[in-house]
């Protein structure tokens, strides 16, 4: 598999397809594989180049533990390493959740080489104040993985989603097993996770998001694509934030009807 180095943190990647080219972000805790599990890849081949990334701290590429590694810049700067890497001038990303959350700040940052991105599980761009977000994640997943490492994170969300866990995140717990408990503790570091995007009635790159019914109750997803210039979102009925990323067959044709209108 290619790999690049990126300022010292060396990024490890995937080429498949022909086409136009879209980067896959997985989530946190996951890895690229998690792309084709879900059947993205086998699908999204057929007419894309897809570029399938382990973000730092996941999957083959360095895993620094130092918080300060993670900086919104210093993960944008992996993605667009890797474009560089491949001589793309302009594409498009598909990001779920954490990955997600780089798509939309990597759009932000670089407009003019994102076509469009596509977000699963990640509607909500908006700054979060470090006290928010360590209640968010320091009385949960944190101490979880401090504790027990990445078994106790599977069993704490097997825990949470009880008879739903095996639709929601069964299928990607191996993944999750194989990570970096010390990794994904510096990746979600408060004091570095609190960056948002203040003005999204200016957002200049198309945005599909898509998001489970039982992940966003009050379909938030619906009305921040209605803030944005050229938004869209799709709601997936009675499915969680695992379940949304893992049903292909649901969001392929919505996305990749997005993607040819507005990456052409």
């Amino acid at each position: 598999m290619p790999e690049i180095s990126n300022n010292g943190v060396r990024i490890s990647y995937e080429v498949v397809g022909r086409g136009r080219p879209l980067i896959l972000l997985h989530g946190w805790s996951g890895d690229r594989s998690l792309w084709t599990v879900a059947g993205y890849v086998e699908d999204l081949s057929r007419d894309h180049l897809l570029l399938a990334v382990d973000l730092r701290g996941h999957g083959a590429s360095d895993k620094p533990h130092e918080p300060a590694a993670y900086r919104t810049g210093a993960v944008t700067s992996d993605v667009l390493a890797v474009a560089d890497a491949e001589g793309l001038d302009r594409f498009a990303i598909w990001g779920q959740s954490y990955g997600g959350d780089i798509a939309w700040r990597t759009a932000d940052a670089v407009p003019e080489r994102v076509a469009a991105i596509v977000t699963t599980g990640a509607w909500d761009p908006w700054p979060h104040t470090e006290e928010d977000w360590w209640l968010w994640f320091d009385e949960g997943w944190g101490p979880a993985l401090r504790r027990g490492g990445t078994r106790a994170l599977v069993d704490l969300w097997e825990q949470e989603e009880g008879e739903a866990f095996e639709r929601e995140f069964a299928w990607a717990q191996a993944v999750v097993l194989r990570a970096d408990p010390d990794a994904l503790l510096a990746v979600f570091a408060p004091e570095f996770r609190a960056e948002g995007l203040s003005n999204l009635e200016r957002f200049p790159v198309p945005a599909l998001l898509i998001a489970g019914e039982l992940e966003d109750e009050d379909d938030e997803a619906a009305k921040v694509a209605g803030m944005i210039p050229n938004g869209q979102s799709l709601r997936l009925p009675g499915l969680g934030h695992g379940g949304a990323i893992a049903a292909s067959e649901l969001t392929i044709p919505t996305a990749r009807a997005f993607l040819d209108h507005w990456f052409t």
